[in-house]
């Protein structure tokens, strides 16, 4: 390993004592823009794969295991709730955005219906509040 001094550090004692800093790490990816065709669909299939595959070996996606996780989080008023991703996938249950994938999409992939979630959320009033919430910060309001 070759250590390069790039400065210099005074202690309390007044020695000095050279910093080695090593390099930084390259990014394993280049810009998406520059990728082949043949790297594009093997992307584009590992996207889907993690979105659709189930760890337990069952059906149902783990994105959508996900999902039912934190809405159930957000049922029992847990304090270890990340509101961001909670706020992010109440927007992409309901279409608001699409992620990397739309939510409808991984649905239809795997035979799942879209208005299982969407149903559990405008039926539970605190989940129904979020989410109007989350639709006035996306859409806004007239008042």
């Amino acid at each position: 390993m070759e250590t390069t001094a790039v400065g210099w550090q005074l202690d309390f004692f007044g020695e000095a004592a050279a910093i080695v800093v090593p390099p930084p790490k390259v990014d394993p990816l280049p810009d998406p823009s520059l990728w082949s065709e043949s790297v594009r669909e093997q992307m584009i299939d590992a996207l889907i794969s993690l979105a659709c595959d189930s760890r337990r070996g069952d059906n149902m996606p783990e994105s959508l295991v996900d999902c039912a996780d934190l809405l159930r989080d957000r049922i029992r008023n847990k304090s270890s709730l990340d509101l961001e991703d909670y706020s992010m996938t109440l927007g992409w249950i309901f279409g608001y955005w699409d992620g990397a994938l739309p939510y409808t999409y991984v649905c239809a992939v795997c035979g799942v219906s879209p208005e299982v979630l969407q149903d559990v959320i405008l039926n539970h009033a605190r989940l129904k509040a979020d989410l109007d919430e989350v639709r006035r910060q996306c859409c806004g309001s007239l008042l």
